[in-house]
């Protein structure tokens, strides 16, 4: 009986149909974006409840308050980085767009990062002369990894990507009965009537015609589904509605915290590094540098004289690890990979990124 079943099932999904309930599918999706929506809501309040402290400056006029420029700044970088994402896709020849484009797009992002931090001044308002979670710069740079536009672009994409699959949906218990349709031609839409036969002539008026075109109307959308369905299949090796709930809930996890790990590593290298230095704050330790010989003073000049290595050696490193895991959801190596070992191993990479990046702020210490 399982045999058969098996059979049943492979036979309807070469006939671009598949067994299940829709309603629940979505039921499912649904379970996916509350556990993105609960683990993006920890993370907010995490700096609050983990690191508290004292006072707060808000350098923002009170119309404009914190932490809404950061999260415009991030909403806003996101689209930009997405956009030029897509233009690469069209533009790069097919054989080498899709792994060309994501490569462009890991720079891209990693550069709109560091350029998310000089439009908001971060090293200018520093209470510290390094990187410390006890600084207010930490929760500035906290809330532009947590991406508002990223998350809820995946939300949107999710739904978008089930509703591919609402009409091709076969409910348990009926597979025979629809393969016996499928060899009848039965699911087909019926041939139109011949609308110049005697009997038809005289109804054939605006509302014939309309007819006609929903059909046609129809037809298209239909073979567009299968397309767009064609192509995420290609993408993920299987169907996504096939997808288990618990690796979806890893990759919604695995975005959250994988941003905020490689923000945290970059953030934390740039403002050690005297580039992110404003330009009236060079010239003043170049003076005290030339004459005061005090120890506080030659030990703020060590601080800043040894600060590029940091940002030269984290910065391919964030690169590169940004890279792999984005290739690894490319067409070219994702369904030969499979989704379950992209997912594991985004989990992985994501949570150490994550503590190596509160690790340099000095937050597990």
């Amino acid at each position: 009986q399982d045999g058969d079943d098996d059979d049943d099932e492979w036979e309807l999904q070469n006939n671009g149909l598949y067994i299940g309930s829709y309603s629940r599918i979505l039921l499912l999706n649904a379970f996916v974006q509350l556990f993105a929506a609960v683990t993006f809501t920890v993370l907010v309040l995490l700096p609050d409840l983990a690191w508290p402290i004292a006072d707060f400056p808000y350098p923002y006029p009170t119309s404009f308050p914190f932490p809404l420029p950061e999260i415009l700044i991030s909403s806003a970088f996101f689209s930009l980085a997405h956009l030029l994402f897509s233009l690469a896709s069209l533009l790069l020849p097919s054989e080498s767009a899709c792994l060309a484009s994501t490569f462009l797009h890991v720079f891209i992002t990693n550069g709109l990062r560091l350029a998310a931090l000089a439009i908001i001044q971060v090293r200018h308002t520093m209470d510290y002369p390094i990187p410390t979670c006890q600084d207010p710069a930490f929760r500035t740079v906290w809330w532009l990894s947590l991406n508002f536009a990223e998350v809820f672009a995946a939300i949107v994409q999710g739904y978008e990507q089930l509703t591919l699959y609402r009409d091709v949906m076969v409910p348990e218990g009926r597979e025979t009965e629809f393969l016996e349709r499928l060899k009848s031609g039965s699911l087909d839409d019926p041939p139109l009537e011949n609308p110049y036969s005697p009997e038809r002539e005289d109804e054939l008026e605006d509302g014939e015609i309309r007819s006609v075109e929903s059909r046609i109307d129809r037809g298209l959308e239909k073979l567009l589904a299968i397309k767009m369905r064609e192509e995420l299949e290609e993408v993920y090796g299987i169907p996504v509605i096939k997808i288990p709930v618990f690796i979806s809930c890893l990759q919604r996890f695995n975005s959250i915290i994988l941003s905020i790990g490689l923000s945290l590593l970059l953030s934390a290298a740039y403002l050690r590094s005297p580039l992110s230095l404003p330009l009236s704050d060079q010239n003043q330790l170049f003076v005290h540098q030339s004459q005061s010989q005090s120890l506080s003073d030659q030990l703020l000049m060590r601080s800043y004289s040894s600060s590029h290595v940091p940002f030269i050696i984290t910065t391919p490193l964030v690169l590169l690890i940004h890279a792999i895991l984005a290739a690894l959801h490319t067409p070219a190596l994702l369904p030969r990979v499979g989704v379950h070992t992209a997912a594991y191993v985004g989990v992985l990479v994501g949570i150490m990124s994550f503590f190596a990046g509160l690790a340099v702020w000095g937050a597990l210490s």
